[in-house]
């Protein structure tokens, strides 16, 4: 089985190595605002299970990571999600607004530059996903990794545009207008179907119900040597304690529910490593049925 090494934040699977590059740590946010449907009572007890690191003990916020993986074949240099970014204007989100982060100094940190990048893989268009797609040079936003090819869920992007032409105000804090449309301008965007492969042993999946076009990557053929990079069907580990909460965030909470409980029970009891793209660290890696909900193998993010 794979092993995570947590001082590298890395692992090899098989010939395959994956990099978590975080551009931002504990962020908190309210459990009330999170899942609708937890209660206080609840989120207390989790927390005791899960300790500070993950749920704040006094005002019970979650904490969230914001993080991307960067995966290293013999060919190629993927980048699988791309987080906030920054310098960019998002109102309503003030952790998010204009900031100044660490990802391109984590991302050397892992061996690799942004000229380095062959493919960078959005699970979804969320604007925590699609941030560094672009920098600002000279005024205008253009892409960060100029030598990849930028793949996006064809049906994700379709019902963001329709989103986007039914309204007159910027959608998703607006992250459509400056880190998706520039990269669709510059012609290094691919519009793929769910099920997709990007390379031998990289392989996208649907995982529909956070958002339409939702997707997760597999990465890895044998048994032993498999992760999965799922983005936000998972988004903090209560979730495995109580898969049946989707987030407010989830277009499609019902098939979210649906999608996230399907993924952990068609892994758990196998060497499969789970990779959220916010659990904090550590919390991440094979899963396994408890009760009704899940954990991690070994207690992995508890405390």
């Amino acid at each position: 089985m794979a092993d995570w090494n947590h001082e590298t934040d890395s692992c090899s699977f098989g010939a395959i190595d994956i990099g978590r590059v975080v551009d931002m740590a504990a962020g908190g946010f309210p459990a009330s605002m999170l899942y609708p449907d937890a209660t206080p009572e609840e989120i207390t007890a989790l927390s005791q299970r899960f300790g500070p690191m993950h749920i704040n003990p006094e005002s019970l916020e979650l904490y969230l990571s914001f993080h991307a993986y960067i995966i290293k074949t013999e060919n190629h240099t993927i980048l699988v999600d791309a987080c906030i970014g920054d310098g960019k204007d998002r109102p309503g989100r003030d952790m998010w607004n204009n900031r100044s982060g660490p990802f391109l100094d984590n991302l050397t940190r892992q061996g690799v530059t942004p000229d380095d990048i062959d493919f960078v893989m959005c699970t979804h268009l969320h604007a925590d996903h699609v941030g560094w797609n672009t920098k600002k040079v000279n005024g205008e936003w253009v892409p960060t990794f100029a030598n990849a090819q930028y793949l996006f869920a064809e049906r994700e992007y379709k019902f963001w545009e329709e989103c986007q032409a039914k309204s007159d105000d910027p959608i998703m804090y607006g992250s459509h207008a400056d880190s998706v449309l520039p990269v669709m301008k510059s012609g290094q965007a691919l519009l793929i179907e769910g099920n997709h492969e990007i390379a031998t042993g990289l392989n996208t999946e649907p995982a529909y119900g956070h958002t339409p076009g939702n997707m997760v990557l597999h990465v890895g053929e044998a048994a032993k040597t498999h992760a999965v990079i799922c983005g936000d069907v998972m988004h903090h580990p209560v979730q495995l304690a109580h898969p049946e909460w989707s987030t407010c965030f989830c277009e499609d909470a019902q098939e979210s529910r649906e999608t996230r409980t399907g993924l952990l029970d068609r892994f758990a009891g196998s060497d499969t490593f789970i990779l959220p793209a916010h659990f904090q660290s550590p919390g991440y890696g094979p899963v396994e049925k408890d009760g009704h909900g899940f954990r991690m193998k070994d207690g992995i993010g508890e405390k």
